[in-house]
């Protein structure tokens, strides 16, 4: 290899682990030494990662003199931003020129078949297989974006027909996911860009791919998204998603569960049908949405198990299962039946919420143990005392807010707080907003 002037990295791979051997494979210029009877999937990790790393910054990785001072990857990744100096550094033409990104299906599901050292394993696997793949094909550049997205960028400067370089295109892509699934047992799901003609078009072109991607998430089934203008922003439409995320807020607020439940089926349906909201987006109401129903209580369970739906069919299920939860548990809450002592502690809260109430005024009216009411109230109540305590004021709070003859700081004080600031914090813990902000969607 070094007669050959070939500029690659090399690890040995053993059976021998005679010392002898090593020192003469380290002495020729191999990065790494492995034997192969206790040699493990970390280890080899951690050192491609390394070389990997030290590729990028020297720019040592190709072959050819161009390639000085620029890997491949930081070339790409400059060409998406619209900076050409290395540009050359790239098998890339300015002729029918395609970025398609793709990802993998259940990417949280696949990475549990490995353990936590070798998270790293099956996206640096990806990279290996489709870079192989790809090594005799002319024309065609991979680099990974992020840990679950890749991109392959392909031009067809032998051609003159667009026909033929889509089908071009076209036939590297199910070359890809028979690959992946044959080798890995993966689902890849690719979005493919329109055709461009000059490396400044680059990044437009990964624009468009992310758009034909994120379709996905509103059809699951499908493994291929070519690009097509979406109404992302249309603004008609966006004014019918704001009013129905403002009603569904409202419907909440005033305690409307079945208003709620009608007005979430039409925003379901209708962001369904016109595809007008992009994953993230619909993903962000729908968490917007659990985080005041639960009223500040802790979410985070939730939250994580939202993170790995992939589309928008497992988002409404997961949600719909876990709003009708902690409706069901805030409903039966209020119709519970409590101890004479809990009942007696609840009546003096909504009474005197607006006055400074500490377990020890409780103990010594109740004649009762401070400790002791603290617990029944958690087991009976289903919440803290001082967290029933908060959301009754603030219930309060959202009734005097709807006044506009009062300001935010005596409305603070009317409702038991003795600043304005732990007035806002509090309001905002329970409402996602500030008080200023709540009274501005009142209009």
């Amino acid at each position: 290899m070094r007669e050959q002037h070939m500029n690659a990295k090399v690890i040995i791979l053993s059976s021998f682990d005679d010392f002898a051997l090593v020192k003469k494979a380290m002495k020729l210029g191999a990065s790494d030494y492995f034997h192969k009877p206790s040699m493990n999937v970390q280890e080899i990790v951690a050192v491609l990662q390394q070389l990997k790393l030290e590729i990028g910054s020297r720019g040592d990785s190709g072959t050819e003199p161009s390639m000085q001072g620029a890997s491949k990857d930081s070339a790409l990744r400059d060409m998406i931003k619209g900076n050409l100096e290395h540009a050359g550094a790239t098998d890339l033409k300015e002729s029918n020129l395609y970025a398609v990104l793709f990802s993998i299906k259940k990417f949280e599901q696949m990475l549990k078949r490995y353990t936590m050292e070798n998270a790293a394993f099956l996206p640096a696997t990806i990279v290996n297989i489709v870079g192989e793949l790809l090594s005799k094909e002319k024309e065609t550049e991979l680099t990974q974006l992020e840990e679950n997205l890749f991109a392959v960028f392909l031009s067809h400067s032998d051609s003159n027909s667009s026909q033929a370089s889509y089908s071009h295109v076209n036939d590297i892509v199910y070359l890809i996911h028979s690959s992946l699934k044959r080798f890995l047992n993966v689902e890849p799901v690719f979005g493919i860009s329109d055709a461009f003609h000059s490396f400044r078009d680059l990044g437009q072109a990964v624009g468009q791919a992310e758009q034909a991607l994120e379709l996905k998430f509103y059809h699951p089934n499908d493994p291929l998204f070519y690009y097509r203008i979406r109404n992302l922003d249309d603004e008609q439409l966006q004014e019918r998603v704001n009013g129905y995320i403002l009603a569904l807020k409202n419907s909440l607020k005033e305690e409307k569960y079945e208003e709620f439940a009608t007005t979430l089926a039409e925003w379901e349906e209708f962001v369904q049908n016109e595809e007008c909201m992009t994953e993230k987006d619909v993903k962000k109401v729908y968490e917007g949405l659990l985080f005041m129903i639960a009223e500040g209580e802790e979410y985070g369970a939730d939250r994580n198990q939202a993170q790995q739906l992939d589309d928008f069919l497992e988002c409404s299920a997961f949600y719909h299962a876990a709003f009708n939860e902690k409706l069901k548990a805030r409903i039966t809450g209020k119709n519970k039946e409590y101890s004479p002592l809990i009942r007696n502690v609840v009546q003096f809260i909504d009474q005197h919420y607006n006055e400074d109430i500490s377990l020890k005024l409780l103990g010594e009216m109740l004649h009762s143990s401070p400790n002791y009411i603290s617990r029944l109230f958690k087991q009976e109540v289903g919440r803290g005392l001082f967290d029933y305590l908060n959301v009754v004021r603030i219930r309060k709070a959202k009734e005097l807010l709807k006044d506009y003859t009062y300001k935010i700081y005596e409305i603070a004080e009317m409702v038991g707080f003795n600043s304005q600031v732990h007035f806002a914090i509090v309001f905002n813990k329970y409402e996602g907003m500030s008080p200023t902000d709540f009274r501005k969607e009142l209009g």
